[in-house]
């Protein structure tokens, strides 16, 4: 395999964390992240991030929160998707408009 990069890591890091790849690319990765601080740093957070995320429980969102954050997301959705996709217009999943 080429030299791996910075750019490599980052455009592979998912694929690494999930246990994904070649054992090539793997093995490119560690070695580039054991000699680079900056992608050291940014695969460390990145576990870190996902660890906190995974750990965290279920909650439940107050009723008055979840009927603003749908009402909200139906308004930009209608505003953004159908003026780029006309043809989504009056489309509809599982019976409701999207």
């Amino acid at each position: 395999m080429k030299t791996t990069d910075c750019k490599d890591v980052l455009a592979n890091l998912s694929c690494y964390i999930d246990g994904e790849g070649s054992d090539e690319l793997r093995q490119a990765l560690e070695e580039h992240i054991s000699r680079c601080r900056r992608c050291r740093v940014v695969f460390d957070t990145t576990g870190k991030m996902l660890k906190i995320v995974t750990d965290a429980e279920p909650f439940e969102v107050p009723l008055s929160v979840s009927a603003r954050l749908y009402a909200r997301l139906e308004k930009i959705l209608s505003e953004v998707c159908f003026q780029d996709l006309p043809e989504l217009r009056g489309a509809s999943y599982k019976g409701k408009p999207l």
